[in-house]
């Protein structure tokens, strides 16, 4: 006996009960349903009229319907106009008619993912050649029946004022006004006010800079003793020495003497000490080489579900893999995975920071400060980037170059592009052998910095 699709045919007659009575339920409904959220067939036809002859701007009630129906034949399908004085008799109020709107959505949205869900299985019996594009399709198949579900409305301005005044009070209760995620970065939490839900932040540099250590040293701040995880997607590094990365950083602890192990031999208790810190981060690492954009989407989706999700860090752009085998344009498959890293950090609603390369056209030029006509592949990246942030040490160009000078670690945190806030610098310290930025000592009567701090052992 083949099994009957879900659907509730009571509110189905609601819902249309108070479109013949309402002229103001009749608009609002039509502007939030369309006839295949009706399971019944004479429902649709009867739905499809009222929509006409709004469209017409002709009211909407028991008279008009008749009088179209009877014009295209369809009386009869519907039930005649007994079944039309019924529906209209059988409303006991139009308070609920949100609630009948909703049942039908839910249950519309249980027969799409039936259908979608059964087209996908019965492909999947076929010769497919290319899986991972199979996947994609499947995962934008069940995206859009999502974004269905979830698609917005307008909101009045009164209601968006009440968001915007519960926020500022929100932030005056805030001591130094950080509402976002703090990276623990004195400076830049100030310019930033932390990490937004929902921003895509670009951290792009040239290497040697530490772009790397940076983002690292973010998350390890963002995941020290916090109830939701931070994610860490490292596709040119294997785990265990991102892990001792952190370690060293945690720990004071140089990088050398764990490369070769003399720490156990030298200073063991540090470098348990540090393990044991590191380890009260909730950090989940995927060191999978060039991972897939979809697979990071779907990923990050299940660590959310299950155990929540606090910030995405991926190191690094470019080596991401496109979802499609077109291979004819790199810069736009970059374009377009950058695209689905912003929309990843609005649906998930936590800060991305993606580390990007930069081209080498800054090496050639006698100013290396980086602008954003270095970023590598840029695409849209410019563009779907909420904050565009670049790393720059003068200190190790000079040394490069021959001079005397020696890296003394100034590093400067340029903010190149910021859509909701200031743009401008922060000078931070990199002690390379430690794997580690530090703030500067405050100098400034508010507690900022500007100064240089020479951190060479």
């Amino acid at each position: 006996m083949p099994r009957v699709f879900p659907h509730d045919l009571e509110a189905e007659r609601s819902l249309l009960g108070s479109m013949l009575i309402s002229k103001e339920a009749c608009q609002d409904i039509l502007n939030k349903c369309e006839d295949r959220d009706f399971y019944e067939e004479s429902h649709k036809v009867l739905f499809n009229a009222m929509s006409e002859l709004s469209r017409q701007n002709i009211p909407v009630d028991v008279t008009t319907i008749t009088s179209y129906l009877l014009d295209h034949s369809q009386l009869d399908k519907v039930g005649g106009v007994e079944y039309l004085r019924q529906l209209s008799d059988s409303v006991p109020t139009l308070a609920h008619s949100e609630y009948y709107l909703k049942i039908i959505h839910n249950k519309s949205i249980l027969r799409k993912i039936i259908n979608e869900t059964t087209k996908i299985a019965e492909n999947a019996f076929g010769d497919i050649e290319d899986i991972d594009g199979f996947i994609d399709e499947s995962e934008k198949t069940m995206l859009a029946i999502t974004r269905d579900r979830n698609a917005g409305e307008f909101v009045d301005v009164k209601k968006v004022i009440r968001e915007v005044t519960d926020r500022l009070n929100k932030l005056q209760s805030i001591d130094g006004n950080i509402s976002g995620i703090r990276t623990n970065f004195r400076d830049l939490d100030k310019i930033t006010s932390g990490l937004q839900k929902g921003d895509l932040i670009i951290l792009a540099a040239r290497p040697a800079m530490g772009k790397t250590a940076f983002a690292l040293n973010i998350a390890h701040n963002v995941a020290f003793k916090s109830e939701d995880p931070v994610a860490i997607f490292s596709l040119e590094m294997p785990a265990s020495q991102l892990v001792q990365r952190i370690i060293c950083s945690m720990g004071g602890i140089e990088g050398s003497t764990m490369r070769t192990g003399e720490i156990l031999k030298t200073n063991a208790n540090k470098y348990y000490a540090a393990a044991e810190r590191v380890s009260k981060c909730n950090l989940y690492i995927d060191d999978t080489p060039g991972v897939k954009i979809n697979e990071i989407v779907a990923k990050c989706r299940k660590l959310k579900q299950e155990h929540g999700l606090k910030l995405i860090v991926i190191d690094y752009l470019q080596l991401i893999t496109g979802s499609s085998n077109n291979r004819e344009s790199r810069q736009q498959e970059v374009s377009d995975i950058s695209r689905q890293l912003k929309m990843l950090a609005r649906e998930l609603d936590v800060p991305v920071i993606a580390l990007s390369q930069l081209s080498r056209s800054v090496e050639q030029r006698p100013n290396k400060r980086p602008m954003m006509s270095d970023l590598r592949e840029s695409g849209a990246i410019e563009q779907d980037a909420d904050i565009v942030t670049f790393i720059y040490r003068e200190g190790y160009y000079k040394a490069s170059e021959g001079k005397e000078e020696e890296d003394n670690g100034l590093t400067e945190i340029i903010i190149a592009k910021h859509r909701n806030g200031a743009t401008g610098e922060v000078n931070l310290a990199f002690e390379k052998n430690f794997s580690r930025f530090t703030d500067l000592a405050p100098i400034g009567p508010d507690g900022s910095s500007a100064g240089v701090r020479d951190v060479r052992g």
